[in-house]
């Protein structure tokens, strides 16, 4: 029923809307155009565009900020997360600890999907919402990493019983 007061209001409004856009639309067309950059803005606009339909469409894999969990960490992840001193816990041979590998590797697909999705605010939104939670595990009293003082020592998994009775 909505729908059609939305039509009957439409109708009533057009011709003040054509009447006032006559006037007021160049103008706004020339401010935007007069944006700095703005053809650099519209270019990787239409790079995105081009490169989200190429990844949906046709299924093109992603192109990627960084190749993978290794240089996520040595480009990225290691500067972001200077050590700290004494209290934290970190192992130099941390893609020896699976756990480990595992985080920083989940840490970088979520990375890559923010980056795609809005490149401006990915690196602050990572940081807050993703970064700093696990690197607060990782490097924490209760880090996997926590009895590599000296050398790497490598972490034993959780343990796990056999389900009795078969997995239904």
């Amino acid at each position: 029923m909505s729908h059609l007061f939305d039509e009957q209001i439409v109708k009533a409004f057009s011709a003040t809307i054509g009447e006032v856009a006559k006037t007021a639309l160049p103008a706004a067309v020339q401010d935007v155009l007069a944006t700095p950059r703005l053809a650099d803005h519209l270019a990787r606009t239409i790079e995105r565009e081009v490169e989200q339909f190429a990844e949906t469409e046709l299924g093109v894999p992603p192109s990627l900020r960084f190749t993978d969990e290794f240089a996520f960490f040595d480009d990225y992840l290691r500067l972001a997360y200077e050590s700290g001193g004494m209290s934290q816990k970190w192992c130099s041979r941390w893609w020896a600890h699976g756990s480990v590998r595992f985080r920083i590797r989940s840490m970088w697909l979520a990375y890559e999907a923010l980056a795609r999705k809005d490149p401006a605010t990915c690196d602050e939104l990572f940081l807050r919402t993703i970064g700093d939670h696990h690197m607060t595990l990782l490097t924490g009293e209760r880090s996997p990493m926590l009895a590599c003082d000296t050398s790497h020592r490598p972490g034993k998994p959780l343990k796990s019983d056999p389900v009795e009775g078969g997995a239904s």
